[in-house]
């Protein structure tokens, strides 16, 4: 009832609602219904061993989060992550961004019925924004492997937090990572949320 953009719905739609779920045929004709879109960084590591965050990721949603204040001010924002790690590292990053940037503070209290937030995966519940960025921060490491843990989502049930998760935008869903689906290479015994992350 949400998604204004076909992509939006798509994967949901696959991968836990069999298609039945079509979205209004009015849909996409506003000019901000960019849909799902990817954010590649390769050079953005997962420092899996020390901090366990992706703090070059975390940068780059921090930029985006500001950029988004500049430019697109009329359009609520979301920031979700997939870690609390990479959670609290970005609400860092924004705030030095913010205090650097401080002609974009309008926009952090513009949207008093959906106020920006920056929120770890198993916090999302019932939030709708028309843009949503989602910050994966788990990959590629230092040694050039991609990890296949995925914190909630190697869970049991981890495929229903995916599904609240990217189906939460309105509008637009940018997605940041270090690698792109053809890279992660899954067997047969991996759990449906992790398969659902690559599709």
């Amino acid at each position: 009832y949400r998604s204004r953009h076909e992509s939006l719905i798509a994967v949901s739609n696959a991968e836990f609602y069999e298609n039945k779920l079509v979205i209004f045929p009015a849909a996409g004709v506003d000019s901000d219904a960019a849909g799902i879109s990817l954010t590649l960084l390769p050079q953005a590591l997962y420092d899996r061993g020390r901090t366990r965050t992706n703090k070059g990721e975390a940068q780059a949603v921090a930029r985006a989060v500001v950029e988004h204040a500049g430019r697109t001010p009329h359009l609520s924002l979301g920031v979700a992550a997939f870690s609390v790690a990479q959670r609290d590292l970005i609400e860092v990053e924004v705030e030095m961004l913010r205090r650097q940037n401080t002609d974009v503070d309008a926009f952090f209290t513009a949207h008093p019925n959906e106020p920006f937030f920056v929120k770890n995966l198993e916090n999302i519940q019932g939030d709708e924004r028309d843009v949503m960025f989602i910050s994966i921060g788990y990959g590629r490491n230092e040694s050039g492997k991609i990890a296949k843990a995925f914190g909630p989502l190697n869970r049991d049930g981890g495929h229903r937090r995916l599904n609240v998760l990217i189906t939460r935008a309105k509008l637009a869903m940018r997605v940041f990572s270090n690698f792109k689906a053809d890279e992660l290479e899954l067997d047969s015994g991996a759990k449906h949320g992790v398969r659902a992350l690559k599709n």
